[in-house]
C-alpha cells in the first residue's frame, strides 16, 4: 500500500524520516535550495502564501528563477484569504502569476482559499486553467462541495474532514495531507477512507492512481502493510 502526502510543512522538522509515505514538501522559494539539498527523496510544492503576498516581488523574482527545477511538481500553495493578508487588491495579482507559472510549466496549483470562493470562482473563470487546481485541507460544506465539483477542481484532505462533503467528492479527484497537522498521514488515509465507505488499502490505491496521473514524477515510497506493524508491536 503506497501511501502520499501531497502537502506538508512537516518534514524537516522530522529527525528520521518514514520511508512509507512519499511527500510533496511545501516550501517558500527562499527556502528551496537549501531543502532540495538536504532532502533526497521528496518531491517540492514552491509558492507566496497569500498572507504574505505583500512585497513579495524579490520571491516572486527567484520563484521564476527556480520553478522549472524537476523536484519542483507543484505550483503554491497560492491562492486567497478573506480572512488574513492584504486587500485582494494585492492578493489576486500574486495568485494570478502563479496561475501563469502553472499554465507554462504544466504543473498543478496547490491552493489556499479561506472565504474567498466567488473570488477564486471568477479568477478560475477568467484563466480558465488547464492545469489541476488542488484545494488543500479541504473542509467545505456540501453546498459548496458539490459547486466545486461541477468546476473542475481536486480535493486535498487533512485532518478535519467534512464527512457529508467527501462523499460527494470524486475519488479521482481526491489526495491526502498533513499540512500543519499532527495526524500522521496514515491516520488521514484511514480516517478519509471511512468517510468514503471504502476499505483503507482500496482507498489508497485510488490515492495513488491520482498521484500517479497528476504528479507522475513523484517517488513512490517503501509499501507500508498495517498488519504487518500491528504483528510488530505485538
Amino acid at each position: 500500500m503506497e501511501l502520499y502526502d501531497v502537502h506538508t510543512h512537516q518534514i524537516l522538522l522530522e529527525d528520521t524520516d518514514d520511508p512509507y509515505h512519499s511527500c510533496i514538501l511545501d516550501v517558500y522559494p527562499l527556502e528551496f535550495e537549501v531543502a532540495r539539498d538536504t532532502n533526497d527523496r521528496h518531491a517540492f510544492s514552491c509558492g507566496i502564501h497569500p498572507w504574505y503576498s505583500e512585497d513579495s516581488e524579490n520571491q516572486m523574482i527567484y520563484l521564476k528563477e527556480i520553478v522549472g527545477d524537476p523536484r519542483i511538481v507543484g505550483i503554491g500553495e497560492t491562492g486567497l484569504d478573506k480572512l488574513k493578508g492584504p486587500s485582494f487588491d494585492i492578493q489576486i495579482p500574486v495568485f494570478k502569476e502563479h496561475i501563469v507559472l502553472s499554465e507554462k510549466l504544466k504543473k498543478p496549483l496547490i491552493i489556499h482559499c479561506v472565504k474567498a470562493w466567488e473570488e477564486l470562482l471568477r479568477v478560475r473563470e477568467e484563466a480558465n486553467p488547464a492545469q489541476p487546481w488542488i484545494l488543500h485541507g479541504y473542509r467545505g460544506k456540501p453546498e459548496l462541495t458539490k459547486r466545486l465539483v461541477r468546476e473542475g477542481f481536486y480535493f486535498s484532505v487533512g485532518d478535519d474532514i467534512n464527512v457529508e462533503s467527501m462523499e460527494l467528492i470524486p475519488l479521482e479527484n481526491l489526495f491526502c495531507e498533513t499540512d500543519e497537522d499532527f495526524m500522521d498521514i496514515r491516520d488521514v488515509y484511514a480516517q478519509a477512507a471511512q468517510a468514503v465507505n471504502m476499505e483503507l488499502e482500496e482507498f489508497a490505491e485510488k490515492v495513488a492512481q491520482n498521484i500517479h496521473r497528476i504528479f507522475p514524477t513523484l517517488k513512490a515510497p517503501k509499501s507500508f502493510d498495517p498488519e504487518e506493524e500491528e504483528d510488530e508491536e505485538d
